[in-house]
């Protein structure tokens, strides 16, 4: 979200200070200045942009709410005010900025963490392991200090009741439902819901945590004494972590199948079985040979007790390959062409990524297995993805949000239509109406409501639009027509034109297409 918020001011040449008098008085003098029938084109050749410029910053500052948005917001916030999810989306920038803090956070974490383990595992340091994992420690108190503010953390819930607003449509009285007393038991008993939901969820990712943190500190103690512990000891906490996600995902798949027609095939079925446990069943495997290497349970080269890794690559390789081939199938040229576009840049990241990852299962493999590597060495792949992630969520992310504004300084007119350079035929001059400023040729705002209909027509001349009871008929323009400021109204010939436009008043001699706004008679 572009948060300048002083940049439409400077195209005005006021202060942020300014009032919306003195804002107005900036404006027409501008304009004036710098449209292209007054201005000297030599002197001012950028006088188009200028003109422009001054045209949309009038159009928010001019109007006092859209002015307050801005001040706050910058230019998207004025062009999401008026959207149906612009309230929800006003902070959309802050969660974004506080998810790039999160996550620069985790990655430095995780490049001091891995850096503090190559230099203890090649001896450059005899640090207590317990200081090695001290970033893993800050990590486990940030997440612990996150489920102790979700928990404690005011439960919120509708004012408005569902109950009530059916209620209210059918016209029911108070005793039916709808009376003070019954709308304040209905918000309590939906407060003590959500607390209890509140409640289980807080306590369960507060187990989770325990044993992810138990699992640590076993891992340090082993590391410190390898004979003090055993594996199976050391990989009890992980264990139970996955028997827990293990036995969700049992239960989810269950209530899944439960509810699916007959008719599914048997195929669809272990599909989605497959789906919902193929990694965790590997997660598993992999923590049971690491398991029985660690004590010589198994004496196998460490490359054979990475297999299952290997089979996750696999896994997406054939993946990508069968929804090539899914998409080649297909009969919709567009759709084929694009489905095979997006499994070929599948296949490029899969090989980008897959480099980096099995060249540091290989070189683990091979230090494990008793090759001279340094640590930092073998994690040279771990470290370069983290400093990519860190620079993305540091750097180039929050720069592309900063300046995702930069090219919607361009304001739209009414209904969507975009503001265009004005034409040099266009001129501004005071008309027979009484409301004209004679000084700056803009005719004054007037309080009287115009709706239009937009038609189209092919002629010569001007068509005038005759106009219903009392308001008066419009006459047509062409399309070289250019947005102006709100409530300003102008008058062609002496009839009053749509709120906020500017028409150009010498007509060509040939035939042209108009776009003619007929006014509907709400005046």
């Amino acid at each position: 979200m572009d948060r300048n918020t002083v940049h439409l001011y400077e195209a005005l040449g006021v202060p942020k200070s300014s009032t919306q008098d003195e804002i107005k008085k900036a404006y027409r003098r501008l304009a004036l200045r710098y449209h292209p029938d007054k201005v000297n084109v030599a002197e001012v050749p950028d006088h188009e942009t200028r003109f422009r410029d001054i045209q949309a910053a009038y159009e928010v500052l001019g109007d006092p709410k859209k002015r307050q948005v801005y001040d706050k917001y910058g230019l998207m916030g004025v062009q999401m005010a008026g959207t149906e999810i612009g309230a929800r989306l006003v902070e959309l920038e802050s969660l974004l900025c506080a998810l790039f803090v999160v996550f620069s956070a985790l990655f430095v974490l995780a490049i001091i963490f891995l850096s503090f383990l190559s230099v203890r595992v090649d001896g450059k340091v005899d640090w207590n392991y317990f200081i090695v994992f001290i970033p893993l420690w800050i990590l486990d108190a940030i997440l612990g200090l996150m489920i102790l503010y979700q928990f404690g953390r005011p439960v919120e819930v509708d004012d408005e009741d569902p109950h009530d607003r059916d209620a209210d449509a059918e016209g029911e009285t108070s005793a039916a439902g709808s009376s003070a007393a019954d709308r304040d038991a209905r918000k309590q008993q939906k407060i003590r819901e959500k607390r209890q939901q509140r409640v289980v969820g807080s306590s369960f990712a507060m187990v989770n945590l325990f044993l992810f943190v138990a699992f640590q500190v076993l891992i340090v103690r082993k590391a410190n004494d390898f004979y003090s512990i055993s594996s199976p000891e050391v990989f009890a906490p992980y264990f139970a972590l996955e028997g827990i996600f293990l036995i969700l995902a049992l239960v989810r798949i269950a209530m899944a199948l439960k509810v699916v027609e007959a008719e599914v095939p048997v195929t669809a079925k272990l599909r989605v079985i497959f789906e919902a446990l193929w990694w965790k069943v590997v997660r598993l495997a992999l923590a049971v040979l690491i398991m029985l290497r660690v004590d010589d349970y198994i004496t196998c080269s460490w490359g054979i007790v990475f297999i299952p890794l290997y089979l996750v690559g696999l896994k997406y390789l054939v993946q990508l390959l069968l929804g090539y081939r899914s998409f080649s199938k297909m009969q919709n040229p567009e759709m084929r062409q694009q489905g095979k576009a997006l499994m070929v840049a599948g296949l490029v990241i899969f090989v980008i990524i897959g480099s980096l990852s099995y060249s540091l299962i290989g070189l683990l493999a091979a230090k494990l297995d008793g090759c001279d590597y340094s640590a930092s060495r073998v994690l040279i792949p771990v470290f370069i993805v983290l400093a990519i992630m860190l620079c993305c969520s540091g750097c180039c992310l929050p720069c592309v949000l900063l300046a995702s504004g930069a090219g919607e300084d361009g304001m739209v007119g009414p209904e969507g239509a975009e503001i265009r350079v004005v034409s040099p035929n266009l001129r501004i001059e005071g008309v027979e109406d009484g409301g004209v400023d004679t000084s700056s040729g803009l005719v004054a705002a007037s309080t009287m409501p115009v709706t239009t209909t937009k038609v189209t027509t092919t002629t010569a001349a001007p068509t005038t639009i005759p106009g219903t009871g009392t308001c008066t008929g419009v006459a047509a323009w062409n399309s070289a027509t250019i947005y102006a400021a709100p409530g300003t109204k102008i008058t062609y010939g002496g009839r009053l034109i749509e709120n906020k436009w500017w028409t150009q008043n010498e007509v060509p001699s040939t035939a042209n297409t108009w776009s003619v706004w007929k006014d509907d008679g709400a005046c």
